[in-house]
């Protein structure tokens, strides 16, 4: 009696081992492109800084229909959308983005402003390339 209580899970068991499994040889290594320019949004070039290198990562959170001040970036920085919806504004010149688009920054872009227009807070990551003790914006 014991053995039949015993036989049905040695068999679960020994079944699971035989399950397919996904071989490590089967699984690759995605990179896909999501941004690559030397121009920023605003169609000028940028330039790499004079001083100690400093790379900085950033996850900003604007919470619904705020807007930042209108400011200048000093470094490069590459943008990318991961929640929301965005309103950027520079002079006349408007562009949206949303969840999954990115743009760059050039550090002689001139002045704008963001403004979260979704219906949630929107989310960003955003990359500079900067050097040592330089802000990553100027409000104006």
């Amino acid at each position: 009696m014991k053995l039949k209580k015993f036989v049905p899970f040695c068999f679960l068991f020994i079944g699971t081992l035989a399950l397919p499994q996904p071989s490590l040889a089967e699984e690759k290594i995605e990179v896909i492109p999501i941004i690559q320019s030397s121009k920023g949004l605003s169609g000028k070039n940028f330039n790499y800084l004079e001083g100690k290198p400093e790379l900085r990562l950033l996850k900003v959170k604007i919470p619904v229909g705020l807007k930042t001040p209108i400011h200048t970036h000093p470094s490069p920085m590459l943008i990318h959308v991961t929640r929301g919806r965005l309103k950027h504004v520079r002079g006349e010149e408007i562009n949206f983005f949303r969840a999954g688009d990115a743009f760059i920054e050039s550090n002689n872009g001139g002045p704008h402003y963001v403004k979260n227009v979704g219906k949630k807070p929107a989310i960003l990551h955003v990359g500079v390339v900067s050097v040592v003790g330089m802000p990553t914006a100027i409000n104006k």
